[in-house]
């Protein structure tokens, strides 16, 4: 048998013979294609002859609200990687959310995602699991038809999920999930809360799903090489956002059982943002990051970036010349700098802005320094050190006059986001 990575000796998937993942047909299957279909009909008819703007505006909250808490954190995140704890009765509740994405039952996702997770870290696989032919053809076989290996390989659910009651319920009947919400719009709004709430919000996600899958493993960023895999992960920037943190794909492969998905400045993770706000509520812990995750000797550097995920804090905000974000503590600051000959020193991630346009920002009586292993913009000033947008602000209010008002308006605003921002890190502060 081919030597198979140290990784992989402890995944949900295993066999003898690595054609298995190579070998089969891509066929078409009826049900899966109807379910996307009809729902697609469904929703360009029915968008036209039952639009109205408040079920456009109910499509955009309901797509958000299963993408980010169902199938982000709760599909892929919790039931799938295992990534942090929570009650079982969130668990269960944001499993439901993924379910509502329409893609599949929690088991069959989980199935489904084991063996392509699998066969990307093998050399080679079957296109159909990697993404591998062109777009339109990709598009064909991922919405529309399903892979029949000759010799499938073992996948081994562990019986706490396989023998979930709950779980098994779902499983037999995610497609019948979609009627309790479908009936409770029809009652809000009649037709077109429907059409635009389920049909329309079952289109975006598994349309949107495969449009990720595909770029993810084709084209875009990366931070980190998987030696001898049959596909590389990418990071698709600007879809943040609509992804939940989902794009970071790169980040993914290389760090599956991460919680955090957008690992560095720049890299925005909605889904990580509400699991901060879960903890802050008590109703997540036990995170697991890259720094708590197995070695993994196939994982090669290609930046910078790769290798300081990996080490500590470079700063620990606990320490005594780092200011709290405290308004008054900043206005203060602002007075001194008026009368202050000194010079400030800025460091700030690679991931925010460049060079030339942060010296735009602040002028030239600032020192900059760009550094893309840190993940917060860092002022110093004497023996005092601040950070974030406040910081900001104190780094403008150099530059002169119009500058220093215009950050003297924007620090209350600053330094409120600030304190959000500290409140809910994991990192310890002043």
């Amino acid at each position: 048998m081919q030597h198979l990575p140290e990784s992989l000796s402890h995944h949900r998937v295993s066999t003898d013979d690595l054609n298995s993942v190579i070998e089969g047909d891509v066929r078409y299957a009826p049900l899966k294609s109807l379910w996307f279909l009809g729902m697609a009909g469904a929703a360009v008819i029915g968008g036209v002859y039952f639009f109205t703007w408040s079920g456009l505006l109910l499509f955009f909250l309901v797509t958000g609200a299963v993408l980010l808490l169902g199938h982000s954190l709760g599909s892929h995140r919790k039931l799938i990687h295992n990534s942090y704890e929570c009650p079982k009765w969130l668990e269960y509740f944001l499993v439901y959310m993924g379910v509502q994405v329409g893609l599949a039952g929690p088991l069959g996702l989980m199935r489904a995602h084991e063996l392509r997770d699998y066969a990307q870290r093998l050399p080679t696989c079957h296109d159909y699991l990697r993404h591998g032919s062109s777009f339109w053809k990709d598009a064909w076989w991922q919405l529309n038809c399903e892979l029949i290996l000759k010799n499938p390989p073992n996948i081994a659910i562990e019986p706490r999920i396989a023998e979930d009651r709950f779980y098994r319920f779902l499983e037999a009947t995610w497609m019948l999930q979609q009627i309790p919400p479908a009936l409770l719009f029809y009652a809000m709004g009649g037709w077109s809360f429907v059409i635009f709430g389920t049909c329309a919000r079952v289109t975006a996600g598994v349309l949107g799903h495969w449009l990720i899958g595909y770029f993810a493993h084709n084209d875009g960023g990366m931070h980190v090489e998987v030696r001898d895999a049959a596909v590389q992960g990418r990071n698709i920037r600007l879809t943040s956002i609509l992804t939940m943190g989902e794009c970071w794909h790169n980040n993914h492969h290389a760090y599956p059982g991460s919680a955090r998905l957008g690992l560095f400045a720049g890299e925005w993770d909605p889904g990580w943002w509400t699991l901060l706000l879960f903890h802050r509520l008590g109703l997540a812990w036990s995170f697991r990051l890259p720094k708590d995750l197995p070695e993994r000797a196939e994982l090669h550097s290609v930046d910078r970036l790769a290798g300081a995920v990996l080490q500590p804090a470079r700063y620990d905000l606990r320490e005594a010349r780092f200011v709290k974000p405290r308004l008054a503590c900043y206005f203060r600051q602002l007075r001194e700098l008026r009368n202050s000959a000194g010079r400030l020193r800025m460091e700030w991630p690679a991931g925010t802005l460049n060079l030339k346009p942060m010296r735009t920002l602040v002028g030239d009586r600032v020192e900059l320094t760009v550094d893309p292993t840190l993940d917060l913009l860092v002022v110093h000033h004497d023996a005092r050190s601040f950070v974030g947008l406040p910081a900001v602000c104190l780094a403008m209010a150099q530059r002169n006059l119009g500058t220093w008002i215009v950050a003297l308006i924007l620090m209350p605003m600053a330094v409120a986001l600030e304190s959000v921002r500290s409140a809910m890190s994991l990192r310890p502060v002043a």
